[in-house]
């Protein structure tokens, strides 16, 4: 019968830049169906098909077939020893998966219960239940950050079984000061998002977005998770960012803390906060480390730090003097976008593919 199954990192790591259901069976004649209301149906019975619901307390033997959509009621025993609740319904595990839904083409949700600033996609992914937020650096746009987040889930997070994905548009200002996004929205959600499915939650975000993403630690470690849900789950990316809004005990709450600077092999340029980036992993090295990632390849001219700036958004910024955000965040065509900084550590970060 079918029925629904309800190290760290070392210091100064190398990393090369990446290149990169159910379905329901239709009903039978309705007239043709017998509801059998005595305990334990004999052979010959006919149970109930599609759409047909079950009286509380009938049992239901082993091999008994129920047809999908069965619906029924609480006790109702339908396999030897597996009892559902009420408003189950079955379903038929032979029955070929409805087809994924592209992410691209779902429509993002914005507005108050998200948050300003801030989009969201519930992608369904059947692989997982996991959770990402990208954060865009200082003067991103929403829609710029949503871009480079659907290129982030083609290339690696819908593998990796990420499911709810939210991308959060860039600071007003380079530090931060308004405090205008609304990651207290975005707190309150992933803390009643995590289920037992729930293997991680990441968190990436790039330049001043770090300063973005540090609220949102903070109040995940300040009270808006009472149940600590997201205790030891949370896989914090700073790209190239900022320190100001971490702490010790807020980081010790997060499971691994990496912060990733950029340097051109071919021109020895650095990104322009490598440094921090080399500090913050000194300062936090029993829950994190510095990630070096490798911009060999990327194009970027001699001296110039702010192309290099954008290597962990983009295998191949698209000014090589300085930083073009739209078309680096937004415009991926013949270029990648950069999975390196989350490939180097998969494996002892707890990201690999479920």
């Amino acid at each position: 019968m079918r029925h629904s199954p309800p190290h760290p990192a070392a210091a100064l790591l190398g990393v090369l830049l990446s290149s990169a259901s159910d379905a329901g069976c239709g009903a039978d004649d309705a007239s043709a169906d017998v509801v059998v209301e005595r305990e334990g149906p004999d052979a010959g019975d006919v149970l109930p098909d599609a759409g047909d619901v079950v009286d509380a307390g009938h049992v239901v033997d082993a091999g008994d077939v129920v047809d999908a959509g069965d619906v029924v009621d609480a006790g109702e025993v339908v396999d030897a020893g597996d009892v559902v609740d009420a408003g189950d319904v079955v379903v038929d595990a032979g029955a070929p998966p409805e087809p994924e839904a592209d992410f691209a083409s779902l429509p993002w949700v914005t507005g108050d219960d998200v948050g300003f600033g801030v989009a969201f996609k519930d992608s369904g992914n059947p692989r997982g239940a996991d959770v990402f937020v990208g954060y865009g650096g200082y003067g991103v746009t929403r829609d710029d950050a949503c871009a480079w987040t659907t290129a982030l889930y083609a290339a690696t997070l819908r593998a990796r079984g990420v499911r709810y994905v939210y991308c959060v548009q860039g600071p007003a200002t380079v530090g931060y000061v308004g405090l205008e996004i609304g990651n207290s929205r975005v707190a309150r959600r992933i803390v009643a998002q995590v289920g037992p499915r729930t293997r991680f939650v990441l968190v990436a975000a790039h330049s001043s977005g770090s300063f973005v993403a540090h609220e949102l630690l903070r109040q995940l470690h300040d009270g808006f998770d009472d149940g600590d849900v997201t205790a030891d789950r949370v896989v914090y990316f700073n790209l190239d960012g900022g320190a100001a809004g971490l702490s010790s005990s807020v980081v010790a709450r997060l499971r691994r803390a990496y912060f990733v600077g950029a340097v051109d092999g071919r021109t020895q340029t650095p990104s322009p906060n490598r440094d921090t980036m080399v500090a913050l992993g000194a300062s936090y090295g029993g829950d994190g480390a510095y990630l070096a990632l490798d911009a060999t390849g990327s194009g970027c001219a001699a001296g110039g730090t702010w192309c290099v700036h954008m290597a962990p958004i983009t295998t191949r910024p698209h000014d090589p003097q300085g930083s073009d955000t739209a078309r680096d965040y937004g415009d991926f065509a013949g270029r990648a976008v950069t999975t390196a900084w989350l490939d180097a550590v998969e494996d002892e970060a707890g990201l690999l593919p479920p």
